[in-house]
């Protein structure tokens, strides 16, 4: 079975042996969302936590064809976040090199 991002189109091969939910069918990273009431199968580019941060990507927005600038959409799992992400933002948001240890 072939699964397709309904955003940028990519496909993905998709082998179910039996009776299973679409969540655990998915390759990696690969998600249903929910937008304006309506489940989108998105890749790991386009469902990515990054698309939601502020609302609804323009991205988004103009692939799936949406029109208007308010959008119900789902929260975003908070389980895409690896764990030590906060820790290395902490008090600096954009830092990105690991502290340095005190001489």
């Amino acid at each position: 079975m072939k699964i397709r991002c309904e955003a940028c189109n990519a496909e993905h091969d998709v082998a179910v042996s039996g009776p299973t939910l679409l969540k655990d069918a998915l390759p990696k990273g690969w998600r249903p969302r929910r937008i304006d009431g309506r489940v989108y199968i998105l890749c790991d580019v386009c469902g990515n936590l990054r698309q939601f941060v502020g609302g609804l990507s323009p991205y988004l927005r103009d692939r799936l064809g949406l029109v208007g600038a308010q959008f119900e959409i789902e929260t975003p799992e908070y389980t895409d976040i690896p764990d030590d992400w906060f820790e290395q933002c902490r008090g600096v948001p954009m830092r990105r090199c690991k502290p340095q240890e005190p001489s």
